[in-house]
């Protein structure tokens, strides 16, 4: 069950202006300590960086159109026997809507194509295509519901995810949670105006094309599956800069690679259905991630 306890995080952090701010950008770069894979002496580290910008622009009918990109890149070690770091990497562009039909519920629609390999070489198989429609619902200025849907065309098949969420601020602003489950989760506290502790989960499923061959055959595909639990401390170095240090633990971590031609019928959030495919790598152990993240706030007030 470590494998589909697991979903994937929309590549949306624009969060709408029912909250006294939005995150224009945020950039982090993770490591880990030696991951031991499985029936082997070694192990290896994961490494990752990202970069998350959207960009909101107000239209006269007081909606807003979205734009945006993410990009990331990962590194490590996918079987004992190559002591060579492989590296995977993601480019996303992000194009959608807001609309805000009434004082209460409000629409986010968004396509999101990007290119997903190891970049060796740049084919139709490195493509895909999401998209998310995401609707809330204001039941008080602090508070709110969010529903929705994402899907993307994953190399291992068709996947949805169903979204269910909220969000809330206490009415001192020192409590806040954000929940867009199962994706994601957080919440923090504020101590003073500088500095806040927090709770935070994201869960990810992704794929990469993998152009270089491996054991032979170029026609494979990377598989990252895990959950991330971390605790964090923020930091205001201004009003609108914000830093993350965080330290957490991978839950059913696993970067898998499956041929090209070995998919599930379709999946649903944390299940695959039609899945016997033939895993043809070693997996490695769960561990310790160390993150550090840096956000840009635009504040409404």
């Amino acid at each position: 069950m470590k494998s589909i306890l697991s979903a994937v995080i929309i590549l949306i952090s624009f969060t709408g202006f029912s909250q006294d701010y939005v995150d224009l950008a945020k950039g982090h770069y993770a490591n880990t300590p030696i991951n031991q894979f499985d029936s082997a002496t070694i192990g290896t580290r994961v490494q990752e960086f990202g970069l998350d910008v959207i960009l909101p622009i107000e239209l006269k009918s007081k909606n807003y159109f979205l734009t945006g990109f993410y990009v990331e890149g990962i590194s490590a070690n996918v079987t004992p026997e190559n002591s060579n770091l492989s590296s995977v990497y993601t480019t996303n562009l992000k194009l959608g809507m807001q609309f805000f039909y009434d004082d209460k519920w409000e629409a986010t629609y968004m396509l999101l194509p990007k290119l997903s390999s190891d970049f060796k070489a740049i084919g139709g198989k490195d493509f895909q295509l999401g998209a998310v429609v995401l609707f809330k619902y204001k039941k008080k200025a602090n508070f709110n519901y969010k529903f929705g849907l994402y899907y993307n065309n994953e190399l291992f098949g068709p996947f949805f995810v169903p979204i269910l969420g909220l969000y809330y601020q206490s009415p001192n602003k020192k409590f806040e949670t954000n929940l867009n489950l199962p994706l994601s989760a957080d919440a923090n506290y504020s101590l003073n105006t500088w500095f806040r502790v927090g709770l935070n989960f994201s869960a990810f499923v992704r794929t990469y094309h993998l152009n270089e061959p491996y054991q032979g055959n170029s026609n494979n595909y990377l598989a990252k599956t895990t959950n991330e639990i971390y605790g964090y401390l923020q930091f205001h170095a201004t009003k609108s800069i914000l830093i993350q240090t965080m330290v957490g633990y991978s839950i059913g971590r696993n970067y898998r690679i499956y041929d090209i031609e070995d998919r599930v019928t379709w999946g649903l959030s944390a299940f695959k259905f039609g899945d016997d495919r033939d895993q043809l790598n070693t997996d490695f152990s769960d561990g310790m991630i160390l993150k550090a993240k840096l956000i840009y706030r635009f504040n409404k007030n």
